[in-house]
């Protein structure tokens, strides 16, 4: 008797979380900058210096780089005032190690500024973090087993496994002339990385996608304006295992986005970025799903294997609209963002979100003014199966005397993904041989309701091949019923 067994290798992936925190600073005004009168907005940049898994967690550390306009006490020009907000956040993790390949996307969800007087600022800025982890894995399972006369049900289950893993960091340069914008302070910015194109080549991944990179700007006459530039990049990337063919997929994050606006309109920023690879291999898998030995008792030790499947995620889309109030009327809308903090599936065809919103606009006398909530939102989502890399973009529109229109789409992906269970048979035994009683080996049955051979051999102790033949049916028959059966006994 052989058991035979196959060794498989992959990662698995334990963690896979949408989470929120909150971190707060107080701040006091330099003396060269002019009382506080009222805050108009705040915004932040998010930059991770440091993520490093543990066992059972993962610990991500950085800094938001926050930025307060406010309009002085006395009247006067508007002044920004750059308030740094260092965070320390723990994700918990059942199962995650020190070598596990993690991956984490930082957003910055809201900004809050309160005056505690005037000269005194408390802080606070709500992080949305994506992470992902995977592990090292490994299991033995059982496809076939050689020994004489045994019978055998096995039926092929398909897996998809993430069998490589890598993080590659990325790095887009770029220098670009802004019209119009000469003397402009920069007063937030925020970049996007998106992935167009992965593919395998002979042990190295070619990815492509576009570096997005929105500021806002205030000019000299308190007006404020969006600046938005686009830098396409292709990388090459190592990874010896990936082969022709080969399904890849890339996750990007931005680590940190060093923007600069000069005096004379030139646009400078460098985008710290890291990628996520993902080779997955489909395999077929012969499942044990039962056996017997005809005739013969069997003495047999197994265990259950868990594998988890990771098929390749589908892409959605979809939007919804929102009507909120406002103090003032709306004049003009500036600008507006969205983040998702919050993600589940309401129905087959929905999704539940919580979006953290924030709308720069213009009343009726043109003075600057700004929005910030977090709302409940529906959006359509016909794609089943975990969440992930959601993405939300807003457009904002004045509506009646004291509300905006708003429009969230939102964007990303889904996977069905599932954990499979397979037979590991470790030991096999033919036991005592059972004879037949009285010495009949032909038993004659009548079958009423349908059954499938399968049983009625194993609970006669004798073959489906053997009933076929006995009682002259098709190669192919699996089940019978309404029939009387000559079942030969195996003695």
């Amino acid at each position: 008797m052989e058991l035979n067994q196959t060794s498989i290798k992959y990662y698995d992936k334990r963690l896979a979380r949408l989470s929120v925190c909150t971190e707060a600073s107080d701040s006091i005004v330099p003396d060269t900058f002019p009382d506080i009168g009222h805050v108009i907005c705040a915004y932040g940049t998010a930059a991770v210096k440091d993520q490093t898994p543990q066992n059972g967690r993962l610990l991500v550390s950085g800094m938001v780089q926050a930025t307060v306009l406010y309009q002085p006490e006395g009247g006067g020009g508007l002044r920004r005032l750059t308030v740094p907000i260092t965070f320390a956040h723990i994700e918990e993790c059942d199962g995650l190690d020190a070598e596990a390949v993690c991956f984490v996307c930082c957003r910055v969800a809201s900004v809050d500024a309160v005056p505690v007087n005037s000269r005194k600022l408390s802080v606070s800025a709500q992080l949305c973090f994506e992470a992902e982890g995977y592990c090292s894995a490994a299991c033995e399972l059982t496809e076939s087993i050689e020994l004489p006369q045994i019978e055998l049900k096995c039926s092929p289950q398909a897996v998809t496994l993430v069998e490589q893993v890598r993080t590659c960091p990325i790095t887009v340069l770029e220098d670009v002339t802004m019209q119009d914008s000469a003397g402009m302070q920069l007063l937030h910015s925020i970049c996007t990385m998106r992935a167009s194109e992965c593919r395998a080549m002979h042990g190295k991944v070619v990815l492509k996608g576009e570096a997005e990179v929105q500021c806002i700007a205030l000019r000299e006459d308190d007006t404020v304006r969006v600046l938005t530039s686009n830098t396409p990049f292709t990388q090459i990337l190592e990874m010896p295992e990936a082969e022709e063919g080969d399904m890849i997929a890339a996750k990007l994050a931005v680590k940190e986005a060093d923007c600069r606006l000069e005096a004379d309109g030139l646009l400078s920023y460098t985008v710290s970025a890291t990628a996520l690879l993902l080779l997955r291999r489909a395999r077929s898998v012969q499942q044990i799903d039962d056996l017997y030995l005809p005739g013969r008792a069997l003495e047999m030790a197994e265990e259950q294997v868990m594998m988890h499947s990771l098929p390749a995620p589908i892409t959605f889309a979809g939007e919804t609209t929102e009507t909120i109030q406002t103090v003032q009327r709306v004049s003009s809308v500036v600008a507006a963002g969205a983040v998702c903090c919050m993600a589940k599936r309401a129905a087959a065809d929905a999704l539940q979100m919580t979006a953290a919103v924030q709308v720069l606009y213009l009343d009726e006398e043109r003075q600057l003014c700004a929005v910030q909530r977090t709302l409940p939102v529906s959006i359509p989502c016909a794609v089943p199966g975990a969440l992930s890399q959601i993405e939300l973009t807003a457009r904002a529109a004045g509506a009646g005397e004291k509300g905006m229109l708003l429009t969230l789409a939102a964007s990303g992906a889904a996977a069905a993904e599932e954990h499979v269970a397979f037979r590991h048979i470790t030991k096999l035994e033919a036991g005592k041989v059972h004879h037949a009683e009285d010495g009949v080996t032909l038993v004659l049955r009548y079958i009423e309701q349908e059954q499938p051979l399968w049983e009625i051999a194993k609970s006669c102790g004798t073959t489906m091949d053997a009933i076929r033949r006995a009682n002259e049916l098709p190669a192919d028959a699996a089940s019978v019923s309404k029939a009387m059966l000559l079942i030969p006994i195996q003695a």
